[in-house]
């Protein structure tokens, strides 16, 4: 087997790295990226300050110097690590399950990073998996078997070892329940792949080659490892513990569940003993995550002090949170791509030629013109991200407005004449998803079809685009899938992720089906050979194109604004992100 360190996998991450100032670009294309993965010098980690063992990675050795008659001063006196502090972070997005064998998004991995551990660490942008549970791995020449050597120091919140029987417990559960989580692995194993070797190693043994494993279970926090004696002390008629876990959790993590009231607020408490440990300078004593819906009111709610952190900041607020006295907002790329997702199994969307004429009349410019211009809005060229290996920036056919071509496609209808009503579903509170539904009621008002724009709360979204019975005619839906092109294709694309009994996701949320493309992808998935997939990729990049299910729009960067006294952030590609490592000092 080989030894693996570093790889390659991920290539060619071509984004500006935007920090701080509004409109103020801090950086060029990035080139070419090495993605770490778990290996033995992975990079360097604030030391921990409860270190049991030889936990935190070696510095590179810098650069000798020259011998030098200067006397050397006294070592200073250490800075005292900052008093441990409640942060109150202010989100719109309610945390409906910790569940890690259920889904994920922004918010609930945000949740499971705090009370879970992972296999991996993300780390930096762009984005890097360092060692967390999983400590190194190896991995066959065919890229089919992989071990896993997990950490011995990592234990539980009651006290209990977090062995690889709990990864495999986990990893079993995600394939059995057959919820979104599991789209990421059930093309590449199945329940029989996993193996425990020992209290400390996990063999895994895919049923199809695929050399980015680590990045299925490793990106955002893929995999949060439970307690299994934990969750099923609270089974409850054969459920395996589901209920339980929808407002408790039974992780490893630096913080535990406080107090749990559903869309209002959420609180955790810090583990002061958390097996990693914590940041030298400081940590934090607990978090408050509080559900303010509206954009507006936590930008106000920042500039008063009332939180040290919100999410998804709007483009108008930029500068006025720059601006006041003791807050300021971080900007950076990601692959958070906004679409407006189509339902192609109703009419009309399930005409290809309305399709079209719903993707030649969006307002494509008006809508930038909205989020502060094109560095703030930059749209996309087909329908996978800048920066994804295998993304083609000359891919055909590119939609722009053009209301000419529009009218048409239009023609080739039964709807020429207009006299529709479509429903346009979106987050409640937030303006930017509102933009882009003004951005397509007016152009369509123009041929006689009324777009009605209707706010929901996410979980209701959510809700209503597991199955096609319940999909919203369009729907606002923002995808981070990360590194992994194909990643993108079977969530949002591929017809078996959604239709079956238990339904897909938001990401599905356009229904889409075309046998052809799901042979493409299953192809994709089942070869180890980097050129043909790169090639197959290329493939579903046409096709969908051509089949426009969705209206591809733009990536959306990365937005918080921040009070002055949180200290140790670092951009990670998380929409949230991680609170380990945070600290508050008063100013």
């Amino acid at each position: 087997m080989t030894r693996i360190e570093e790889s390659d996998a991920v290539k060619a991450l071509r984004f500006k790295i935007r920090r701080r100032q509004f409109l103020q670009l801090v950086g060029g294309g990035l080139g070419a990226a090495l993605v770490a993965r778990c290996g033995p010098t992975p990079e360097p980690k604030p030391a921990p300050t409860t270190p049991p063992e030889a936990a935190t990675p070696v510095p590179p050795t810098a650069t000798p110097m020259p011998p030098t008659p200067t006397p050397v001063p006294p070592t200073p006196t250490p800075v005292p690590a900052a008093e441990p502090q409640i942060l109150i972070y202010a989100g719109g997005q309610d945390i409906p399950t910790l569940d890690p064998r259920d889904r994920g998004d922004y918010s609930i991995n945000c949740m499971m990073r705090a009370v879970y551990d992972s296999l991996w660490w993300q780390e930096g942008w762009p984005p890097r998996l360092s060692p967390n549970v999983c400590k190194s791995y190896e991995v066959s020449d065919d890229v089919r078997e992989w071990i896993f050597h997990l950490d011995e120091r990592a234990k539980f919140h009651d006290g209990t070892p977090l062995t690889a029987e709990a990864v495999e417990w986990t990893l079993k559960g995600i394939l059995s329940f057959q919820r979104p989580r599991a789209a990421n692995i059930l093309p590449v194993m199945n329940e029989d792949s996993i193996e425990v070797v020992d209290n400390h190693t996990l063999r895994i043994v895919l049923t199809t080659p695929f050399a980015d494993l680590p990045w299925l279970l490793g990106y955002g926090g893929q995999t949060f490892i439970a307690n299994p004696e934990e969750v099923m002390k609270h089974e409850e008629g054969g459920d395996k513990g589901e209920k339980w876990l929808l407002e408790n959790a039974a992780g490893s993590g630096p913080f535990r569940i406080k107090r749990w009231e559903p869309g209002t607020v959420y609180e955790l408490e810090a583990v002061p003993d958390y097996w990693r440990g914590w940041p030298e300078k400081g940590r934090l004593d607990g978090v408050i995550w509080r559900i303010i819906r509206d954009s507006a009111e936590r930008r106000m709610a920042l500039l008063a002090g009332e939180i040290d952190i919100t999410d998804t900041v709007a483009v108008d607020d930029l500068p006025l949170i720059d601006a006041n006295p003791g807050t300021h907002t971080e900007v950076n790329p990601g692959f958070l791509t906004g679409y407006i997702k189509m339902h192609n199994q109703k009419e009309p969307f399930n005409d290809i030629n309305f399709r079209k004429f719903m993707a030649h009349a969006f307002d494509y410019e008006g809508f930038v013109a909205t989020q502060g211009g094109p560095e703030l809005c930059p749209l996309i060229t087909g329908c996978l991200p800048d920066g994804v290996p295998g993304h083609d920036p000359n891919v055909q056919p590119i939609y722009r407005q053009d209301l000419e071509k529009a009218k048409e496609y239009l023609d080739e209808t039964p709807w020429a004449g207009g006299g529709l009503e479509i429903d346009f579903v979106y987050v409640t509170g937030l303006p930017f998803e509102e933009a882009m539904g003004t951005m397509l009621a007016e152009p369509l008002a123009q041929f006689g079809i009324t777009v009605n724009l209707v706010p929901k709360v996410w979980p209701d979204m959510v809700a209503m685009s597991t199955h096609p019975e319940t999909g919203a005619d369009t729907i606002a839906v923002f995808d981070d899938l990360g590194p992994v092109a194909t990643q993108w294709f079977r969530y949002q694309y591929y017809s078996p992720f959604w239709d079956k009994p238990e339904g897909g996701s938001f990401q599905s949320a356009c229904f889409y089906k075309n046998p052809e493309f799901d042979a493409l992808l299953e192809k994709a998935e089942g070869t180890a050979d980097e050129e043909e997939r790169l090639e197959l990729v290329k493939d579903m990049q046409r096709t969908i194109m051509e089949d426009i299910p969705a209206i591809m729009l733009y990536t959306m960067p990365n937005m918080l604004g921040f009070s002055d006294r949180v200290k140790g952030y670092e951009y990670t590609g998380y929409i949230a992100l991680d609170f380990w490592p945070l600290w508050i000092e008063e100013t």
